[in-house]
C-alpha cells in the first residue's frame, strides 16, 4: 500500500497548524509524513517546488475565499489532492466546497480518530490515482429495461438483507426513469443523485458520506435525482468513478438499475460483479428477456454474469420454470413467489419486507437469494 510521504498544511496561524501537527504521531497508521505549516503564499509556493506535497490540507474561514483558494491550488497541480479544515459543519457550506474542488472535509477541533479518518481516506484516493486500490467490496446490479418486473423490490430488500447480515451496504438508485428507492424506504433525503454530477475526479469519499441517507435497516443509501433530465446526465465516466469509490467504501453495493442497454448501462454493467435480471413468467416479459438478455451477451454479459430471477412466481402459472427455461435457453438463478398485497403494504409502510413480514414466503425467498448471490460472488460450488 502506498505510503503518504508529504502533506501541506495551509493555514491562518501557527496555533492551527502545530495543533493539527501534533495528531500525527498519535495515529494508528504508519506513515512517514514531512509535515509543514504556511500561509497561502508560501503554500502556492511549495506547490510550485520540485517536490510538491501529495495532500494539502486548507484552512477555510470564509466560503468565498476559500473557493479562491482552492482555485488557486488546483491551477498549479489540478491532481493534489485538497481537504479543507473548518469549524463550519452546516451541509450546503461542505458541498459547496466539494463543488469547487476539495476531496475531503474536516471539522475543526479534530479529534485524533478523525485526523486518523482523513488520512486513511487520503491514502485510498491517493491509491486510486496511481491505480493500486485494493478492490474490497463487491457490487450487484438488479437490472430490467423496463418496469414493472420488481427490480426495485429485489434491490432494496437484498440490500436490506445484506445489511442485516453485517455487511456494509450501500443502495444506489441509478434508475433513470422512476428513481423509486427513497419511496420505497421511506426516506426524504437532503441530497441526491443530482448532487453528484461533478467532474469525475472530484467524486470522494466525503462527497458520498454527504449525500447519502442512513437506512435504519443499516443501508446507506444514494437517492436518485428529481430531476429526471439531471439523472440522464450521469456519464460513464462518473459511473466508473462512482463505483470504484463504492467498492472502497461498502463491502456490498446494490444498483437499481433500468433502460436501454446505453454506455452508461453498460459501464454499471462493467463496473459490477453479478447483474440479477428480473422478470415475470409471461409472454411479453420472456420475449423482452429473450432480446435483451442477447444482447447483454454479446456485449460480454453473459450466463455466468447475469443471473436469472422469477419475480411473483406462482407454481399453478400457465408457463413452467422448465418452459421459460427452455425459451431462454438460461436456468432460474432463484425464484420470489407471489405475495403482492404483503408486498404493497411493505411500500406503502416504507419497510423492507423482513421488517414487515419476518415469517412471509417472500422473505424466506429473499434471505436464501442473499446467500445465494454470496455464494456465487465467492465462488463456491454449490
Amino acid at each position: 500500500m502506498p505510503i503518504l510521504h508529504s502533506l501541506l498544511f495551509i493555514v491562518s496561524d501557527n496555533a492551527t497548524g502545530t495543533a493539527l501537527a501534533d495528531l500525527l504521531p498519535q495515529c494508528r497508521r504508519p506513515m512517514e509524513l514531512s509535515v509543514t505549516a504556511v500561509s497561502l503564499h508560501e503554500g502556492l509556493k511549495r506547490l510550485r517546488s520540485d517536490s510538491p506535497p501529495q495532500v494539502v490540507i486548507l484552512e477555510v474561514q470564509s466560503i468565498a475565499q476559500g473557493i479562491r483558494d482552492i482555485s488557486d491550488i488546483s491551477s498549479i497541480d489540478p491532481e493534489i489532492l485538497i481537504m479543507a479544515t473548518s469549524m463550519e459543519k452546516r451541509p450546503n457550506w461542505i458541498v459547496t466546497l466539494i463543488r469547487a474542488g476539495i476531496d475531503e472535509y474536516l471539522t475543526t477541533p479534530t479529534t485524533l480518530a478523525a485526523m486518523e479518518d482523513i488520512l486513511e481516506r487520503a491514502a485510498l484516493m491517493f491509491e486510486q490515482k496511481e491505480g493500486t486500490t485494493d478492490v474490497r467490496g463487491k457490487v450487484i446490479t438488479v437490472y430490467n429495461p423496463s418496469g414493472g418486473m420488481g427490480a426495485t423490490t429485489i434491490a432494496v430488500n437484498l440490500a436490506s438483507t445484506l445489511a442485516t447480515g453485517g455487511k456494509k451496504t450501500a443502495l444506489v438508485d441509478l434508475n433513470p426513469f422512476s428513481s423509486d428507492v427513497a419511496a420505497f424506504l421511506d426516506l426524504t433525503p437532503t441530497y441526491t443523485m443530482s448532487t453528484l454530477q461533478l467532474p469525475e475526479r472530484r467524486m470522494s469519499a466525503a462527497h458520498l458520506t454527504d449525500i447519502m441517507t442512513l437506512h435504519s435497516s443499516g443501508v446507506q443509501v444514494l437517492c436518485g435525482a428529481n430531476e429526471i433530465d439531471v439523472t440522464r446526465e450521469t456519464t460513464p465516466e462518473q459511473i466508473r468513478s462512482l463505483l470504484t469509490l463504492m467498492r472502497g467504501q461498502f463491502g456490498m453495493t446494490l444498483i437499481d438499475a433500468a433502460g436501454s442497454l446505453s454506455q452508461r448501462n453498460l459501464e454499471i454493467f462493467n463496473g459490477s460483479d453479478l447483474i440479477l435480471y428480473p422478470l415475470l413468467l409471461t409472454l411479453p416479459a420472456l420475449n423482452n428477456a429473450r432480446r435483451y438478455l442477447n444482447s447483454l451477451e454479446f456485449h460480454g454479459f453473459g450466463p455466468r454474469r447475469v443471473k436469472l430471477v422469477v419475480n411473483r412466481y406462482f407454481p399453478r402459472d400457465e408457463i413452467k420454470l422448465a418452459d421459460a427455461e427452455k425459451f431462454l435457453e438460461r436456468e432460474i438463478f432463484r425464484t420470489i413467489p407471489n405475495s403482492y398485497v404483503e408486498i404493497k403494504k411493505a411500500i406503502y409502510k416504507g419497510t423492507p419486507m423482513a421488517t414487515c413480514y419476518p415469517r412471509s414466503p417472500v422473505t424466506k425467498a429473499l434471505t436464501e437469494l442473499a446467500r445465494l448471490v454470496m455464494r456465487e460472488l465467492s465462488g463456491e460450488e454449490s
